[in-house]
């Protein structure tokens, strides 16, 4: 996560409070924190994102959050500048992906917004979270 150290030291390390999400986030988190409450049995979502998202290494720092967060899919970049990722995992983990991301790009004060988000099958042996090109 070299890359978000490089945005910490660049803001000073501030404790920014977190960036307003949007409506969809919240409703996903609504329903991640119900599925938690029935059992946080894994599941599958795809999601397209889009703010401050190109140039500030979203992709990769996604990843590192994945990783942190046992969690598998993918992220890619679409054409029209917004980022498109499924995540893989139990819903727990999944608030708390989200959670770092917005925790970390809120110290540079940029802007994430969740504009989509479907809930996909489970894909039963991936083991990973990769950026896609």
């Amino acid at each position: 996560m070299a890359f978000i150290d490089r945005i910490r030291a660049f803001t000073g390390g501030s404790t920014a409070s977190p960036a307003p999400r949007s409506e969809t986030e919240k409703e996903l988190i609504a329903t991640l924190q119900a599925d938690l409450a029935a059992g946080d049995a894994p599941l599958r979502l795809y999601a397209r994102f889009s703010g401050t998202v190109q140039g500030v290494g979203f992709r990769w720092t996604n990843q590192g959050c994945a990783h942190e967060s046992s969690l598998t899919g993918w992220v890619k970049t679409l054409p029209d500048g917004t980022v498109e990722m499924e995540l893989q995992g139990r819903p727990s983990s999944i608030i708390k992906h989200l959670d770092a991301v917005h925790a970390l790009y809120s110290r540079g004060a940029y802007s994430i917004m969740l504009d989509e988000v479907q809930r996909r099958e489970i894909i039963p042996d991936e083991d990973d979270f990769s950026v896609r090109f």
